[in-house]
Order: structure tokens, then sequence, then C-alpha cells
């Protein structure tokens, strides 16, 4: 009896065995399996990180050809394994690949890197936008409550306005311009004598004068910058801003690169910025618009607005037709955007295209200019040749022939430095050849049309460009008609338009005086990246729009 106990003991005991040891070696195989694939993990981890660095440093790459290019991204394969070999043990392969898509402002960036034999990828898509100061068609600076732009004007492409106020020296670092402080005047000369009582609103215990500031717009008072509930441009009748050429002049049409398409649409790729205050739509005008044009074959919406203070006038926002919406402000502070001075307070450093450094843009114009003592060109004008000088700079010009026919030429090349009320023009047509800026100290006028000679494009094959240290009046002559002009126009001052002209191009300037006659301007897209030579503001700003990120197994 107790043998059999015994012997069922001794195989409940081998039976409790036999499991136990079934139970370890699943366990073990577990932990096996659980570590090989803690491993794997391990190692697609490292991969993919070595990836996504491999991407981060390709696209810092990319963006460096995009700032170089003004908004192109350039085909490129880069090895990074020198770079990134360090990153860990078995790291053995790093590399990235740009692939630019369509009109090359997108690109495919792709990256891959090994570890340890296992491969992973990385892929985005990006966008860039050149948002510097010459891919607009109006950029303003300064500008006083509601005088950036103010009345009729029909705008096709991008407007960049900041309201930034005129600049000053902030003598007693307070971060605002502080006039004169009051004082009694008591020998009536116009000024404080000292010994004369006033009133120490700093509290320095001497009397602080009006601390001085760039009088951009020659009116006398400092005007300040913009805030958030001040006008800062006012549209009305049926002026606003457009996102494509329709109705075009058709003798400017044919003289610049045809207006872009994207997705079977033509596009300038419009969009609108304020910095400070806001923007006033009354009457019909608008920023886009929400109606078809020629049967979808004209954008009719803007691409983007950015208005820190919003809208407002007897339409306001109803009248802001955007892709974005009409509640977004002003998205480039960062960036550092400014107005571009040439010249007194305000001005900063230039860098020429040789890597120069000087003072202010007015001493490098001063200096590598070529100065004529032509004070008036008009096609009836004497013909004239001056340079080519050490620099390169060279300017000369034939008079129209019997009833125009050949018209006037100008064949201008450099930097040709011009008197203080210089005038182009007067009445009639003027051609222009080469890739050449007129640089004036004052005052330039134009009072004629200025269009490329034929078989030109601007700013493609001929280029022309207007600096004014003071103002640039555009048909203000007496008599002058409505103008065709093409050109990069640059006032540190006032850009004032008096007729109905159709302008090709940019306009730059401080304040802006456009009349009520609805002048047309229209953005080449294609100038800011062929600028005529040594135009204020030519600094490349891009940003970057991350589309997709896509993380696989590399094949």
């Amino acid at each position: 009896m107790r043998s059999r106990k015994s012997g069922s003991v001794t195989v409940y005991v081998l039976l409790v065995f036999s499991l136990l040891v079934m139970v370890s070696a699943s366990s073990i195989t577990y932990s096996f399996a659980s570590l090989a694939r803690t491993t794997s993990d391990a190692r697609n981890s490292s991969a993919n990180n070595l990836a996504q660095a491999a991407l981060e440093y390709g696209i810092s790459k990319a963006f460096a050809d995009v700032q170089s290019t003004k908004g192109s991204f350039l085909a490129r394969q880069d090895n990074m394994l020198d770079t990134l070999k360090d990153y860990g043990t078995g790291v053995t392969a790093a590399s990235c690949r740009v692939v630019p898509t369509g009109d090359a402002s997108t690109a495919w960036v792709t990256s891959s890197a090994t570890v340890d034999g296992r491969s992973m990828s990385v892929r985005t898509y990006l966008k860039a936008k050149d948002v510097g100061i010459w891919n607009n068609a109006i950029f303003a600076g300064a500008g006083a409550s509601g005088q950036a732009i103010n009345g009729n004007v029909d705008i096709r492409g991008s407007v960049h306005l900041l309201g930034d106020g005129e600049p000053f020296i902030d003598q007693n670092g307070n971060g605002k311009w502080d006039g004169a402080e009051p004082y009694t005047d008591t020998n009536k000369n116009g000024k404080w004598d000292p010994g004369e009582p006033y009133t120490d609103v700093d509290g320095n215990g001497s009397y602080s004068p009006a601390e001085v500031y760039q009088d951009a717009n020659g009116n006398g008072i400092y005007d300040p910058p913009l805030t958030v509930t001040d006008l800062n441009s006012a549209f009305s009748g049926n002026s606003g801003v457009q996102n494509h050429y329709q109705g075009i002049n058709v003798a400017l049409q044919s003289v610049v690169p045809p207006c872009p398409v994207v997705n079977g649409m033509q596009t300038l790729g419009a969009e609108v910025r304020v910095k400070n205050g806001m923007i006033g739509l009354s009457g019909s005008a608008s920023l886009g618009t929400g109606a078809l044009v020629n049967g979808a074959a004209y954008k009719t919406t803007i691409d983007a607005s950015f208005c820190t203070g919003g809208y407002t006038g007897t339409k306001g926002s109803s009248a802001v037709f955007s892709d974005n919406g009409v509640t977004n402000g002003y998205d480039l502070g960062s960036l550092g955007i400014s107005y571009p001075f040439i010249s007194g307070i305000g001005a900063k450093p230039y860098v020429d295209k040789d890597n120069q450094t000087w003072p202010t843009q007015e001493a490098y114009l001063d200096a590598k200019s070529l100065t004529i003592p032509v004070a008036l060109v008009k096609s009836s004008t004497t013909a004239f040749s001056y340079g080519p000088d050490a620099n390169g700079n060279s300017i000369s010009f034939t008079p129209a022939g019997n009833k125009g026919n050949p018209p006037a030429k100008l064949t201008i090349n450099g930097i040709i430095k011009v008197p203080d009320g210089f005038q182009l023009g007067v009445k009639d047509s003027l051609t222009y050849a080469g890739a050449g800026t007129f640089y004036c100290p004052g005052t330039m006028l134009v009072d004629g049309d200025v269009l490329p000679s034929a078989g030109l494009i601007f700013p493609t094959t001929t280029k022309i460009g207007f600096i004014a240290k003071k103002d640039l009046k555009l048909a203000t002559g007496n008599g002058s008609a409505q103008l065709n002009l093409t050109g990069a126009f640059y006032a540190q001052g006032r850009v004032v338009s008096a007729k109905q002209n159709q302008i090709m191009g940019t306009m730059v300037g401080s304040y802006y005086d456009l009349g009520t006659n609805v002048p047309s301007i229209y953005q080449v897209p294609t100038l800011s990246k062929n600028l005529p030579p040594a135009m204020p503001g030519d600094k490349a700003y891009i940003t970057l729009d991350l589309k997709s990120w896509r993380t696989r197994k590399a094949g």
C-alpha cells in the first residue's frame, strides 16, 4: 500500500517538475525573443534618429541654397557619413538628397541612414517663399496714419506695409521718441537759452532738446509708429489688391515674363502684410475677390493676409477674400525686416556684392557710381555717351528718329549718378537696354514711358532701377499723361504717382501719394531674382513651410 502511494507521489513530482521545465523553457524562449525584438527596435530607433539628423542637416544645406537663389531649391546629393559617423557605433551610411519640383520653390528632401545593418529613411516636402522687400508690388516703410496707401489704386501682387515710424536716436534709452522739454522763451528767439526756465520732464537735471530723427517725408514733424488702432492704408472706389494680370495693358504684357500658372490658374502668389495698423476697405475696394474670372483661369483670392490691426472701413473684413482667412496678425516679426534707408538716421551698414562693408549704402553709391552732368533726358535730347569707368559703369543715349521711329534708346549699365531734380522723359517714350540703375541724391522725376527696347524682356534680358534719396515723382510734370513704366523704383522719402499710370515692377517707399486716378502697379515675380545693380534692401528673406513628413524603412 505504501509502495503504491510512493509511486503516485513520484509520478506527481515528475509531472510537476516537467511542467516547471516547460514553463522555464518557454520563459527563456520568450526572453530571448523579447531581447531580440528590443535589440531590433533599438537598431531601428538608432537608424531612424540618424536619418532624422541627416534630414535636418540636409534641410539646412537646402535652406542655404534657397537663400542664395532667393527662393529656388537646387538639386543636390550629400554624403553625410563623415559628418555623422560619430553619432554612435555601427554607423555605416548617412546621406540626404534634395529634388526640386515644379518651379523650384518646392522640393522633396529625403535622408537615409544605416546603423548596425538597419536602414531607415525620412522624407519631407518643403515649400520656400521669398518674403523679401522686392518680392512685392508695393513695400512701404515708415508711414503715417492713413497715408501708406490712400485712395484709388489697383495693385496686382503682394503688399507689405510696416508702419514702423521714422527712425530716431533714442538719447535717453526709453524706447520712444521724445520732443523738446517745454520752456519759457523769455527772449523770444524761438529756442531755449541757458538760464531760461524749463520743465525737467526726464529728470536728468538739464534741458533736453527734441531727439533727432529721420524726416523721411520732409513734413518737419516726427511721424511715430502706427498703433494697432491707427489706419495704415485706406482703399476706396474700385481699388484693392488682386492676384493676376487680368486686364493688363497689352504693351506692358509683352515686355515682361508671363504671369505664373499654378494648377491651371494664373496667380502672382499675392500676400498682404500689415505690421502696424489697420487696412480700410470702402466702396468696391477689396483684397482678392470671391467670384470667378474668365472661367477660373485666374486665381481670384489672395494667397494670404496678415494684418495686425485687422480691417475697417464701410466694408472691412467682408471685402477680404484670402485663403488663410481674415484673423491672422503680422507673421514676419522674427525676421527683423525693416525699411532700407540708404543714408542718415536708420541707415545700416551696407555689404556690397564683393562682401565689402560700407558705413551706409549712400557711401557705396557715391564711391562706385559714374556721375554724369545730364539733368534731363527726353526723346529729342542730343546723343551722348559716358563711360565705361573703372567700375564698369556706362550710359549712352540715341534720340528718336523721324516721327519716333526708331524710338529713343538708353543703354545703361552699372550705377549712374544724376543730379537732384533729374528728369527722364517729357510726355514722350524712351526705351532702354542693359542692366543699370539711376541714383539721385535728391528728387527724381519720370515723365515719359520707359519700356525695354524691342526684343528685350524686363527684368530677365534687361533691367532698370531708380534710387532717389528724397522723393520719386511719376507723371507729375505739367501735361504729363498716363505712363507705361517698367522698373524697380525706390525712394527714401515719398513715391508720388500723379496720373493713371501703369507700372510693371516694384515700388519701395517710406510714404506713398498715389493720387485718385487709379494707377495700376503690377508685380513682376522674377524681379526679386533679377534686380538692377545696388538696389536698397536686396537681402533675401526666405521662409520654409513643411508640407509633409514621412518615415520609412530604406530599401
